[in-house]
């Protein structure tokens, strides 16, 4: 092939994913339904992007990426993003040196990596400014995980691949044995485990677990029906089973005034510990809870909700336990599990759910399919009653109850 019959090519190539992106856009800027269609767009956007920089220079998009997520995770901690102010006003490094100590060579170099595409701004010579993307490094949400995920996490991803050739490529990932264990070396402890023996740790990872970037709502369950008039005041309405902070039972509360049951939260002793106190206050009961370790305490509550906790567990054993210990308390005729989660699809996954399963095989856990929650409840005698769920969401609520 001719220098003139490849650059024809390549033209083409780019006209056509042109041409894809502005179809993508039309449907986007004219469908009411949202998130399908845009999900369309992004992926026609980025297949713009990897057909102009071709295929070696998008093979290296993999080591900017690792580099500027290194370049955030430092400029985080050393209190460059709190530094700069907010709404766009710049900022010298030599102004945010002397604030944040942060050495004024390194910082200029850290920067370079996270201006190019953003989320920071380059306004002149060693002058930089917020956008709102950096600003999202400053919220609850984002500024609550991405520590953690960086510090805990990211390393363990990378080393999957040793992890599986030191196990001849066969799945011999448990939730004691896996990459995190490898990385971290505490062999024979969960991550779990692993971070709460570490009281400084605590605080961190309950930070991460309230930080909620994709704004779940929670109004996929019919609440109201459920538990708004049937609950009298001596009723547990909700068991929130790992509940952490009570963000999720704060939400509930708001969606059914007037709730009459009683609400519960339950975690392991040092969450509830931190977290105990603002939770009475919210008139929301905490207890002392290790849903590995025995048959769940409360018998014949309405609903016993599990929220973002079993992708954290495989299904054997831990899954399979955990159901089987709720399963153990249920009332027949009127208990139900909820299992709020992600739900991957049987076809057409995106890097979304991708990236999700995949930090969560580095620590044992899976993100599951509405078959692979259905073959865990009919493990440990439950059936799925039905999937609550929204078109284009991807998290949803799984009901079960007892066969």
């Amino acid at each position: 092939m001719t220098a003139i019959e490849k650059t024809d090519e390549q033209k083409l190539a780019v006209q056509k994913a042109v041409d894809d992106l502005t179809a993508a856009s039309q449907r986007y800027m004219i469908d009411s339904a949202g998130d399908e269609v845009k999900v369309d767009l992004q992926a026609k956007a980025s297949s713009l992007v990897q057909t102009l920089r071709g295929p070696l220079l998008s093979a290296l998009t993999h080591f900017e990426d690792i580099v500027k997520m290194a370049s955030l995770r430092a400029l985080l901690e050393a209190g460059v993003f709190d530094a700069i102010p907010k709404g766009g006003d710049t900022m010298t490094a030599s102004e945010i040196s002397s604030r944040t100590g942060l050495d004024k060579g390194i910082l200029i170099r850290l920067m370079r990596a996270v201006t190019p595409s953003g989320p920071f701004r380059e306004v002149g010579e060693e002058e930089y400014a917020h956008t709102v993307f950096s600003e999202a490094y400053l919220t609850a949400d984002i500024g609550g995980c991405f520590p953690v995920m960086s510090d805990f996490i990211f390393a363990p991803i990378l080393q999957i691949c040793e992890f599986l050739r030191q196990n001849d490529w066969k799945d011999k990932i448990t939730t004691r044995n896996n990459p995190f264990t490898m990385v971290h070396n505490c062999p024979g402890q969960t991550m779990f485990e692993y971070l709460y023996k570490n009281p400084n740790h605590v605080p961190r990872v309950t930070k991460a677990e309230a930080a909620d970037p994709d704004k779940i709502a929670m109004d996929l369950y019919p609440w109201e029906n459920t538990i708004g008039a049937v609950s009298p005041n001596d009723c547990i309405a909700i068991v929130d089973i790992a509940g952490s902070h009570g963000n999720a039972l704060r939400q509930i509360q708001k969606n059914v005034p007037g709730l009459k049951g009683r609400l519960v939260l339950q975690d392991l002793n040092p969450v509830i510990l931190e977290h105990s106190e603002s939770l009475r206050t919210d008139g929301i009961e905490s207890m002392s809870y290790d849903f590995l370790q025995g048959t769940q305490p409360i018998h014949g509550a309405l609903i016993y909700y599990f929220r973002r906790v079993f992708h954290d567990w495989p299904d054997y054993p831990e899954g399979n336990q955990i159901l089987q210990n709720t399963a153990a308390s249920m009332d027949r005729d009127r208990s139900r599990i909820l299992i709020h989660d992600i739900i991957v699809p049987e076809v057409g996954a995106t890097m979304t759910h991708a990236w999700q399963d995949l930090s969560l095989l580095a620590i044992g856990g899976v993100e599951r399919t509405e078959k692979n929650f259905s073959r865990l409840l009919d493990s440990a005698g439950l059936v799925l009653v039905k999937i609550w769920r929204k078109p284009g969401e991807i998290m949803g609520i799984v009901e079960a109850r007892l066969k």
